[in-house]
């Protein structure tokens, strides 16, 4: 009798998920397409591609029911590398809806994803193979360059989703890049407010995404920490770890329910 009664709130789930999923893959598509034919037509450029994306991110992050708390603001100054921990698939889209300019850096696996890649190339991603050092030496050196010519780069330098309550440990290679670029270094703490349906656990795409988003409200706690500069790139790297391990514990002690440590 109880499986039956938690059947229509299951189904209900699995419906507004599902609605979800139509929609921002609905949208995505429409401005994928359109952004490709007014670029080729030459009458818009990376600026505008930018400014699509930032409101679509806003657009889907609201449509999943994604609620975020906010604090401190990124510094937005030209040339500047953000970096945070990796928690979910969304987290390029929650930082880009504070970020409105700026290049990414992604997996090279994004590239076999047909929308999913075309909106990226589109928005400006540079992919790279995290199993080969050259591909790694490559984009370390792309970054830089962006860098020094005032653009700006996103980067979760941990190269994959974390479920522990700490961050897994960061890679040094943005790091350097923006020492030599001579450039500062924005970090964020992203935290989600349910680590036991809200966690990317290794079950499944569609089965993760379902399991998040089949609720009403999935709750983010964001915060922004001031611009860092160094002259040691592992130096500066371990510092940036350090500070953004210290905001998730200080927001799985305010938000999670029981002890952080238990999630591990």
């Amino acid at each position: 009798m109880k499986r039956l009664v938690e059947w229509p709130g299951w189904i209900l789930g699995r419906s507004l998920a599902a609605l979800r999923l139509v929609v921002v893959l609905g949208s995505m598509t429409l401005l994928v397409g359109l952004g490709l034919a007014l670029i080729r037509l030459k009458m818009v450029g990376q600026p505008f591609a930018f400014r699509i994306r930032t409101g679509w991110c806003r657009f889907a992050l609201w449509v999943m029911g994604v609620r975020i708390h906010c604090s401190g603001a990124p510094d937005l100054s030209p040339g500047t590398l953000y970096v945070g921990n990796h928690r979910s698939f969304i987290d390029p889209l929650i930082a880009f809806s504070y970020i409105p300019k700026g290049y990414a850096v992604g997996k090279q696996e994004v590239a076999s994803y047909p929308v999913v890649h075309a909106g990226a190339k589109l928005s400006g991603v540079v992919y790279v193979d995290r199993q080969d050092s050259q591909s790694r030496r490559t984009t370390k050196q792309v970054i830089a360059d962006l860098l020094r010519a005032g653009m700006s780069v996103l980067i979760f330098p941990e190269a994959t989703i974390s479920i522990a309550p700490q961050a897994l440990p960061f890679r040094k290679g943005s790091f350097e890049a923006a020492v030599e670029a001579e450039r500062p270094v924005v970090a964020f703490a992203l935290e989600l407010g349910d680590p036991e349906r809200d966690f990317w656990y290794p079950e499944g795409l569609f089965g993760l995404y379902y399991q998040c988003f089949s609720k009403w409200r999935t709750r983010v706690y964001l915060h922004f920490f001031p611009p860092e500069r160094g002259t040691v790139g592992e130096t500066l790297c371990k510092q940036v770890e350090g500070r953004i391990n210290g905001k998730l514990l200080e927001f799985q002690l305010q938000h999670w329910k029981g002890s952080p440590r238990s999630v591990a």
